[in-house]
């Protein structure tokens, strides 16, 4: 049975795959939700902190699968996953340039203490976080699998054996 709580934050993902952010009101969520305003106040002190507590815990499930070890399944596959089982959220998330932004430091930051290589791990984490909000923003043109293939091809391509040109042809 869900809390009124996991309610509210079902609810509000429902309406954001309808609506913009700023035109859902308390009284949207709570109507959706079936739950009353002092309930809704009882967890959230306004449609703002609800956005902070979902932005959180999405962001930090979407992190975790770079730390668990031993996936059957390839991190690439599970974050395209969880992208479109939240696809409400990650359309209003990346919608914004500081989102996305702050996404990519904070993979970024993860990278860094996986690989323990700064350069890789901005390359990566910018260029993940670059990819999927392209793919959110033209709308899933392709399956998660797809995406996660695409992901992977790009992160396990060997940018050195494709480049042809010396510095001196560059120049």
């Amino acid at each position: 049975m869900q809390t009124a709580r996991e309610m509210i934050i079902e609810s509000f993902l429902e309406l954001l795959a309808n609506q913009h952010f700023d035109e859902i009101s308390v009284k949207d969520i709570v109507q959706k939700a079936e739950v009353s305003r002092s309930t809704f106040y009882l967890h959230f002190t306004d449609k703002y902190q609800l956005m902070t507590d979902v932005r959180t815990k999405l962001n930090n499930q979407f992190l975790v699968f770079y730390t668990e070890s031993l996936q059957e399944t390839p991190v690439t596959y599970e974050i395209c996953c969880h992208v479109f089982t939240y696809r409400s959220f990650y359309r209003q998330e990346f919608s914004t340039a500081n989102a996305i932004q702050s996404l990519s430091n904070q993979l970024a930051v993860r990278l860094l203490e996986i690989f323990n290589d700064p350069d890789y791990a901005i390359f990566a984490g910018y260029g993940t976080i670059g990819y999927l909000s392209v793919w959110v923003k033209d709308d899933f043109l392709v399956s998660p699998g797809e995406a996660a293939e695409k992901l992977m091809k790009i992160g396990l391509t060997d940018w050195t054996e494709n480049l042809s040109m010396t510095r001196d042809e560059i120049r």
